[in-house]
């Protein structure tokens, strides 16, 4: 961004904040940075991101706009929180201000260096020789000294660094799981959809799977034995998950799954034998020991369409689901049945 001189820079922040307001973007430091980027065409792999998500959702969500900024424009470790981004803060100042004792220390070596060459041109005498060549010893050993302090505080800061991208790590991980059943939560199965929404033609397909008479269930047992069963169900669903596929607990006895690169047939075939397999379970709550009813699911299918957006995706599979649910619960629907 700095590379360009006032002029284009200028001609640049013009083009940017139109578009901007066009696209109701928020004028924020990170939207600012991110479409200028974006008008500079500097970063052909951030827009083709942008504009595949455009397509997609007419626009970009705030958390979209603010992980491409993220991904594109900082490296992973300025991704903060507040206490982290203390510090980062007091981690950038203090290097700020080693980096310039070190820009002084070797524009003074500089200075002595040029100070001896011109000496030398004048210098005939052993004594004169020797105590130039002492002055050069200590103005390199003062150099060297503080390039290795430097590189001291590089070597710590790149430590701290590493332990707190580690750090924000586990706090992403743990703001998108579901304490019940350790699987994402909705903001973590929003995210992987947002994700993988502009890189998909017609191949992600979506399941809502939702628990049949969870709340009889609860009235009949206990609400503990529909803890249990939400907890049974997320990992019976989670040993059947083939590759690239992800999964996530949206609320109640509700889950949400994403498959990549499956058209409708095959996510029909998979969602089918997932039904198939929970109706056949035979579930017994262990505080009690007792059997439990018979447990189906409905399950509702949808495949990306052309550029439809997160959000029609989600309304197809929910209505799908609704549909099941109509015909008699235990069932699977998709647009090819309704």
């Amino acid at each position: 961004m700095f590379q360009h001189i006032t002029k284009q820079a200028n001609a640049l922040m013009n083009a940017a904040i139109p578009l901007m307001a066009k696209l109701d973007v928020p004028p924020t430091p990170s939207d600012y940075g991110l479409w200028y980027e974006y008008v500079s065409n500097t970063n052909p792999k951030l827009n083709k991101v942008v504009d595949r998500a455009l397509r997609r959702f007419g626009s970009l969500p705030d958390f979209v706009s603010k992980e491409l900024f993220n991904e594109f424009l900082l490296p992973d470790e300025f991704q903060q929180t507040p206490r982290q981004s203390k510090t980062l803060n007091s981690l950038t100042e203090s290097l700020t201000s080693e980096s310039g004792q070190l820009s002084e220390d070797i524009a003074a070596f500089s200075h002595q260096l040029t100070t001896a060459k011109k000496a030398l041109k004048f210098t005939k005498e052993a004594d004169q020789l020797e105590k130039l060549a002492e002055f050069l010893e200590h103005s390199t050993i003062n150099a060297s000294h503080a390039i290795q302090q430097f590189d001291q505080s590089l070597t710590k800061a790149q430590k701290e660094l590493t332990a707190l991208k580690a750090e924000l790590a586990d706090l992403r991980k743990s703001s998108e799981r579901d304490p019940l059943t350790l699987l994402n939560n909705e903001k973590g199965f929003e995210r992987a959809l947002y994700s993988r929404i502009p890189y998909a033609e017609d191949d992600l397909s979506l399941l809502l799977i939702n628990i049949d008479g969870l709340g009889n269930i609860n009235q009949e047992y206990d609400f503990k034995a529909g803890t249990s069963l939400i907890r049974y169900m997320a990992k019976l669903l989670s040993n059947q998950l083939p590759e690239q596929a992800s999964i996530a607990r949206l609320e109640g006895g509700s889950f949400a799954i994403l498959l990549c690169e499956t058209e409708l047939s095959d996510a029909t075939k998979f969602a089918e034998s997932l039904r198939l397999d929970i109706s056949n379970q035979k579930i017994r709550y262990k505080n009690t020991k007792v059997l439990l009813r018979q447990v189906t699911a409905s399950i509702g299918v949808a495949t990306l369409l052309g550029d439809e957006g997160p959000e029609a995706l989600i309304e197809r599979a929910r209505h799908y689901l609704m549909y099941a649910k109509r015909s008699g619960k235990n069932q699977v629907a998709h647009h090819e049945q309704i």
